[in-house]
């Protein structure tokens, strides 16, 4: 994982989702799909406790820049590292960051990492609370893979393995406590 977002990416403020609170209006990652979701879906899926969501804003705006939703998930054991086989069971109970994006005028400043270095933080106190062996995503097939591909790379996520899902990527939360210990 890399050490810190950059210094614009630290002004902003990452708070859970409030409806009230949060103008979710303006906002365009450039994946029509994900900006409807915030718009449209984002509310009803928090309330029936589906995901649970984080939004970055700047000061006293209220314009959300960019955020990521966290939600229950459990893997087949077998995609996953050798540990995970061990432990004869057919499925490993992990944290799913179901999506991640950032406003189009904010792409490439360091509020990804900050978003996604968030996130790995937060689960890793939800794990300290509840069984989760890893933290897994859905690298999105869309223009600029490879790019989003290097990006979690480069934040210490690796590929399941998974055939139905070949761009899923997981971290497991070992990594993750040994980086953040590292701090």
């Amino acid at each position: 994982m890399p050490a810190e977002p950059s210094n614009e990416a630290r002004s902003l403020t990452i708070a859970k989702f409030d409806k009230a609170l949060h103008d979710r209006s303006a906002f365009s990652c450039g994946f029509p799909p994900i900006d409807n979701f915030l718009k449209s879906s984002l509310s009803d899926q928090v309330r029936d406790g589906m995901v649970t969501a984080w939004l970055a804003t700047a000061d006293v705006d209220r314009a959300v820049l960019g955020f990521y939703t966290l939600g229950a998930m459990a893997v087949r054991s077998n995609f996953g590292p050798k540990a995970w086989q061990r432990a004869r069971v057919p499925d490993v109970p992990v944290i799913y960051i179901r999506a991640v994006a950032v406003h189009e005028g904010m792409q490439g400043r360091g509020l990804g990492t900050a978003l996604v270095i968030d996130a790995i933080t937060r689960c890793a106190t939800i794990a300290e609370q509840m069984g989760a062996a890893a933290i897994v995503l859905d690298v999105l097939q869309h223009d600029h893979f490879e790019r989003r591909w290097k990006f979690y790379a480069d934040l210490g996520f690796q590929s399941l393995r998974d055939p139905d899902n070949p761009t899923r990527v997981y971290i497991s939360m070992a990594d993750v406590r040994a980086t953040l210990a590292q701090k």
